[in-house]
């Protein structure tokens, strides 16, 4: 019927294509278990008479194809989930007065200020279902002035009591009634949602009589502010795409989803068993098969005329699929079909898909209303038709995807498309963002649907990528999949912070005294899962999520707590902290933090290095800083030094007190002539500006001893002390070591 096998591959790639972003190609070996903490069984609310999607059965038990999707996300949370099916009006009441956690309904901006939605986990659309015998309406202004029937509460009456006001509204308790309504006469039309009237249709004299419109999502809702329940929820919708538990029930459901009325051949077949008998009973008179005869006759004729109407009607529905209203070019349907027909065809096709959006869209709808946004579609619409490219197609919401000529770079492809456009006597450029995937995809056992599929999925992803880079264009590479040991890693620190983290401090050697007299604060993440973590590792990947500061604070005042009790050895004790150039940033306010703990008295010692690199980011902002911390009596120190292309010179400019001469010249001193020379000029022209200097990376006697011959003044390394537990560093305060060099 209306999702046949197109509808099919139709809802697929729209669920494939939303869920594939947030969950990339995570396997269930990296989520499967893992999930925010939940404990408390869940309770879904739904309506009673919505099949396919959830309903009573005879025996009273919750069955559907959200049923099933709701048990799997309750067990791989593993929580136990209870069904509530009433109708429908009083299960939106449950879960606005807590009775029910969630419920299963259609998104839309007035349900928006009820409840917070879950990511869509599928997309269906509306319709209108007419009187067989009566007017067949065909679109919605064609209901202007009649009787409408609707189901209280539904997406459906929000939207016609809001855009059709002239339209007389029914309300009933269910998509069924909602039927009935139209067959009693109660009402001229009843609009719903198409796949579950269209079961209740069939079972009375009402057809459906129009083509599908107001595609929306399904999602979970739940109450304002319910945050935690809505992240469970969202995170077991991406574990079930992830590891193809969504996709499991969705096949066992196919059937229902895509359930349609009877055809012409299964009523011939179902008429044939009834003919058999009669026509054996024919045997007995002349006159009782003559009589049979001639209302068979009369039935086929009225099957025929109704056959042909019926291909009338789909051949209609068939061409409003396969082009977009608003801008006439190929709709996401037929773009898959021309893109899978093309790689059929040519097996050594090697095909250039890009994907792309106006980001300027909603711009021009918020400075021209209605009237500019469709014009700018229009125009960019047009402008696409005149340009040489093999099959064009706009997917909605100014989204469009396009097969590029063979050869056709991303910088040609961008010149070509990025033009800019007249609106109301303004010049208004579009904003293309373009992702673009190059080269087949598909192996000798993948489908040319599948392989459809998975170009359409590359080209999103580079364009999801290009996205959050600020970037015109990109181009997919396999390293733009999400890596899912990364995303394990950024949940659970977002969860559970440093929980499973703890401070080692690898001991510095004074040179002038043989003592120890410093350290350095080294963090660790023993992950409960994925065992020891490289800092090298995580660090990257919290600086880079925004939360290293949230660590760094952490870091900052357990290293406090171990100074305090070092001092009681050594009055002058010092540990030193790494922090990132983000934690110099106005937004991570350390000055402020710093000072607030300066007031415990618990800072004196504390030392902050900063990679070279960090200092020379930004260095008017820094210097404001340093100076800040260093009127706290906070002292920093220069990291890594020599692999960022700064100079003693210019970090005179900084109120620093160290630099710690980076391990790559350390390492092959001895040996290499040119090292040798570097740190040798290095510790002499730090000396004269009054800076002291720390050798990090010392693994043997003999370069411990030469850099004390050079006048270095601090060493650290695993000659002198692999990093620690504090208890063992506690011990080893004060001690003397300069026998050993």
């Amino acid at each position: 019927m209306l999702l046949s096998r197109d509808g099919q591959r139709f809802l697929l790639g729209l669920v494939a294509g939303l869920l594939l972003v947030l969950a990339g190609s995570l396997p269930m070996s990296a989520l499967g278990y893992l999930h925010p903490d939940r404990s408390d069984d869940l309770v879904f609310a739904g309506s009673s008479t919505y099949p396919p999607f959830q309903w009573l059965d005879d025996q009273g038990q919750a069955r559907g194809f959200v049923i099933d999707l709701q048990d799997s996300m309750a067990q791989l949370g593993g929580v136990k989930a209870e069904h509530r099916l009433t109708a429908w009006e009083q299960a939106l009441q449950a879960v606005e007065s807590g009775e029910a956690d969630a419920i299963a309904l259609f998104a839309s901006e007035p349900r928006r200020q009820q409840y917070d939605f879950t990511d869509p986990f599928y997309y269906q659309f509306h319709s209108i279902f007419s009187h067989a015998e009566g007017e067949h309406f065909s679109n919605l202004d064609a209901l202007r002035g009649q009787t409408v029937a609707v189901t209280t509460g539904s997406y459906a009456q929000g939207q016609l009591s809001g855009e059709y006001p002239d339209i007389r509204l029914h309300s009933v308790t269910s998509e069924r009634a909602c039927i009935l309504a139209v067959h009693a006469g109660e009402a001229d039309a009843c609009v719903e949602a198409t796949l579950s009237a269209k079961r209740h249709a069939a079972d009375f004299d009402v057809r459906n009589t129009s083509a599908p419109f107001w595609p929306r999502p399904y999602v979970f809702a739940v109450r304002k502010g319910n945050d935690d329940l809505l992240e469970w929820l969202n995170f077991q919708l991406a574990a079930m795409q992830a590891d193809g538990t969504y996709f499991a029930v969705y096949q066992k459901w196919l059937p229902e989803l895509e359930w349609r009325k009877p055809t012409i051949a299964d009523h011939l077949n179902t008429l044939a068993w009834i003919i058999t008998p009669i026509l054996l009973s024919a045997l007995l008179g002349f006159i009782v098969a003559w009589a049979l005869k001639r209302q068979v006759a009369w039935r086929t004729r009225q099957l025929t005329a109704e056959l042909q109407s019926r291909r009338r009607l789909e051949k209609q529905l068939r061409d409003q699929a396969e082009y977009d209203a608003a801008t006439g070019l190929p709709s996401r349907q037929a773009f898959i079909n021309g893109l899978e027909h093309r790689l059929s065809e040519a097996p050594g096709w090697s095909p250039t898909l890009i994907h792309l959006r106006l980001q300027s869209l909603e711009s021009v709808t918020s400075t021209f209303g209605r009237t500019g946004h469709e014009k700018l579609l229009k125009d960019f619409s047009h402008h696409l038709e005149r340009l040489d490219f093999p099959l064009v197609s706009h997917f909605g919401s100014g989204t469009f995807a396009i097969i590029a000529p063979e050869g056709l770079s991303p910088e040609d492809a961008y010149a070509r498309l990025a033009v800019s456009f007249d609106i109301e006597g303004l010049n208004v450029d579009p904003g293309i963002v373009m992702g673009i995937s190059i080269g087949r995809a598909d192996d000798d056992n993948d489908s040319a649907a599948a392989h459809a599929e998975e170009l359409l999925r590359r080209a999103l992803t580079a364009f999801s990528s290009a996205y959050a880079k600020d970037s015109t264009w990109c181009v997919y590479t396999p390293e733009l999949q999400p890596n899912p040991r990364n995303l394990i890693l950024l949940h659970d620190f977002r969860q559970h912070g440093t929980r499973d983290m703890h401070l080692v401090y690898q001991p510095k050697l004074d040179l002038a005294s043989g003592r120890i007299r410093e350290a350095e604060a080294l963090i660790r993440w023993q992950h409960p899962r994925l065992g020891f973590i490289s800092p090298g590792h995580f660090i990257p990947l919290l600086e880079k999520a925004g939360m290293i500061t949230r660590l760094t604070r952490w870091v900052i005042e357990e290293a406090i707590e171990e100074l305090a009790r070092c001092r009681t050895r050594d009055p002058d004790f010092v540990i030193c902290i790494n922090i990132a150039a983000q934690d110099l940033s106005d937004d991570a306010g350390l000055v402020d933090f710093l000072r607030d703990k300066r007031t415990l008295s618990r800072l004196q010692g504390l030392r902050l290095e900063i990679t070279e690199t960090g200092v020379i980011q930004d260095h008017d902002h820094t210097q404001r800083v340093i100076a800040a911390l260093r009127e706290d009596g906070i002292y920093c120190a220069v990291d890594d030094f020599g692999t960022g292309y700064a100079s003693l010179s210019y970090l005179s400019r900084f109120a620093i007190e160290e630099v710690k001469l980076d391990r790559s010249f350390i390492r092959n001193m001895r040996e290499n002539r040119r090292d040798y020379a570097i740190v040798a000029s290095t510790i002499e022209l730090a000396h004269t500006l009054g800076l002291t200097v720390t050798a990090e990376g010392i693994e043997d006697q003999a370069t411990l001893k030469a850099l004390a011959e050079l006048g270095c003044d601090t060493a650290q390394g695993y000659v002198i002390s692999h990093p620690i537990a504090a208890e063992e560093m506690y011990q080893m305060v004060g001690r003397h070591y300069l026998e050993r060099i």
